[in-house]
């Protein structure tokens, strides 16, 4: 991004949302033992520190965060998200035993969900509004999460993906309501970008490390252009050198792996050159909520 383009940023008065997906090194979809929750106290926890990290961080730009967390996590260190909540960030869930929705039927969907919503909300006093499925994992075959959400006093969901192959292509772009037998969510779907007649992911995760940052950067400002809020999401363990290494297949291991050490300066940049906040406030602030 030149400087040009640094200028317009801290000119655009939109505020995107910036989320964390509050998991360890080891939670893996769909591989094998890391897959299986019984075997996780089996492997060393990380969370704490990388979490502190990202914490640290925020706090050095003054940024506020949604931060989903997974109700195993909670369950395990209370202290955690009792911090996060304690700092002004808010509590999210991500499910509680990191399972993606299409692995999962409708009643084990809602048994995930309210024990992982039960948990966080036990631990921080205070009701749990928002979601994220591990992986983004809505598909045109699962649209009975979106009223299961609804149902349980959820205001809003972060799992859709307009795009052909990790999710739907007639998926929203942008922030809407969505329609259940419940009643309407918000959905506030993966910001992508548009190529040709597809689009392409670079708010978080491999495509943010391994797009150039006047990419990431450029297509944010983008969207920010169209009056519209962007998104961008962040593990902890992405801002780790030093996490154990797992046995998986190349794809897998490069969305792990590659380029990790790339995270922390591309989301530094984006503190200093855009608003961002909680993904309740965003949505208050579009009158959605």
């Amino acid at each position: 991004m030149g400087q040009n383009g640094t200028r317009e940023a801290k000119c655009i008065k939109m505020i995107n949302a910036l989320t964390v997906d509050l998991e360890d090194w080891y939670h893996v979809c769909g591989n094998g033992g890391y897959a299986i929750p019984s075997k996780w106290k089996e492997y060393e926890n990380r969370v704490a520190k990388n979490t502190q990290k990202v914490l640290e961080i925020l706090e050095s730009y003054h940024v506020k965060a949604t931060f989903f967390v997974l109700g195993y996590i909670a369950e395990k260190e209370p202290e955690i998200v009792k911090t996060i909540a304690k700092e002004g960030h808010e509590i999210a869930t991500h499910g509680h035993f990191h399972q993606r929705i299409f692995d999962l039927t409708p009643e084990e969907f809602e048994e995930d969900l309210r024990r992982s919503k039960e948990t966080l909300e036990e631990i921080i006093s205070e009701p749990i509004f928002g979601f994220r499925a591990p992986e983004w994992s809505i598909r045109n075959e699962t649209p009975w999460a979106l009223g299961i959400m609804k149902k349980m006093g959820l205001r809003y969901d972060s799992s859709m993906v307009p795009l052909t192959r990790m999710g739907e292509r007639h998926f929203p772009v942008f922030p809407q309501r969505m329609e259940t037998p419940f009643g309407n969510i918000i959905e506030f779907p993966l910001t992508t970008a548009r190529c040709l007649w597809e689009r392409l992911p670079y708010s978080g995760g491999l495509p943010l490390r391994i797009a150039p940052y006047c990419f990431v950067a450029n297509n944010l400002l983008s969207t920010n252009k169209k009056n519209q809020p962007g998104m961008i999401y962040i593990h902890p363990w992405e801002f780790s050198n030093d996490n154990p290494k797992i046995d998986l297949p190349l794809r897998r291991r490069l969305m792990h792996y590659f380029r990790i050490n790339s995270t922390q300066p591309k989301i530094e940049g984006l503190l200093k050159h855009f608003k961002f906040a909680p993904v309740r406030e965003v949505l208050n602030k579009m009158r959605l909520w």
